[in-house]
């Protein structure tokens, strides 16, 4: 099945706001995978299975902010 893409354009200061969003859930999920290995989390922390679960939820989220990085550097002409 291919995957349906989505555009969206939006400004400078928007994307950075999105960025904000999509960092603070991966170290939410970092957190939550740490508190599974070791029984301890200094923060709050997501429900999820396990560690696993946490760590891939983590790196789905850190892969669509270098995704997001990557495209606004092409658009400021700095490329990546």
């Amino acid at each position: 099945m291919k995957k349906k893409l989505i555009w969206v354009a939006l400004d400078e200061i928007e994307w950075g706001q999105i960025i904000d969003g999509l960092v603070c859930r991966s170290e939410l999920y970092e957190e939550t995978a740490r508190y599974h290995e070791s029984g301890y989390a200094e923060n709050e922390i997501a429900e999820v299975r396990d560690a696993a679960e946490a760590r891939n939820l983590a790196r789905i989220y850190r892969r669509i902010i270098r995704k997001i990085e990557n495209a606004r550097a092409s658009a400021k002409g700095i490329g990546r």
